[in-house]
């Protein structure tokens, strides 16, 4: 048997099934429930799952800053427990060193520690600088004498000097 010829489409056949075609799928999209907006909490969930820029880390220092002060004393238990009650501050000295740690006390203030000491108590603070070298170098220069090199401690690199009156100063590397 021999196969009949494809017959072409007329052109005005297809416009006719285009636009049978999109009333039909007008109609489907009519039938459908129309979306709600999303809730104030998916929108906002969704927001928190979008990449984000990274937080801003502290600020930068513009020049060295005092970051730490520390009071030393022949009885640090005793002295921890003065100015706790004196400030109302929470010492840890649950450490391997009995150092007492005081946390901050709000923006704009610095931590400090209660510890013991051999010599003659004493209050201290502590700058950081970026280099504890070349910050010793500049300070002998000047008429100050080290006291504590440039020291691995484990927490902090640190080091100390007595400036020309005799005050001990504390190093911070950072």
């Amino acid at each position: 048997m021999a196969k009949k010829p494809a017959r072409k489409k007329s052109a005005a056949k297809a416009k006719v099934r285009t636009k049978t075609k999109a009333k039909t799928n007008a109609k489907k999209v009519a039938r459908r429930p129309a979306k709600k907006a999303a809730p104030a909490r998916a929108r906002a969930q969704a927001r928190k799952a979008a990449p984000e820029a990274a937080p801003p880390g502290p600020p930068k220092l513009t020049s060295p800053s005092v970051v730490h002060w520390e009071v030393q004393a022949r009885d640090p238990g005793a002295q921890r427990e003065f100015f706790g009650s004196l400030f109302g501050w929470s010492v840890d000295a649950n450490n391997a060193e009995n150092y007492g740690m005081v946390t901050a006390g709000g923006p704009g203030s610095i931590g400090g520690g209660i510890g013991a000491t051999m010599d003659a108590p004493r209050a201290t603070f502590y700058v950081q600088v970026p280099s504890i070298v070349d910050t010793l170098d500049k300070a002998a220069t000047m008429g100050a004498q080290m006291i504590m090199p440039r020291t691995d401690i484990g927490m902090v690199v640190m080091a100390q000097f007595r400036d020309p009156e005799g005050n001990l100063i504390g190093l911070i590397e950072g």
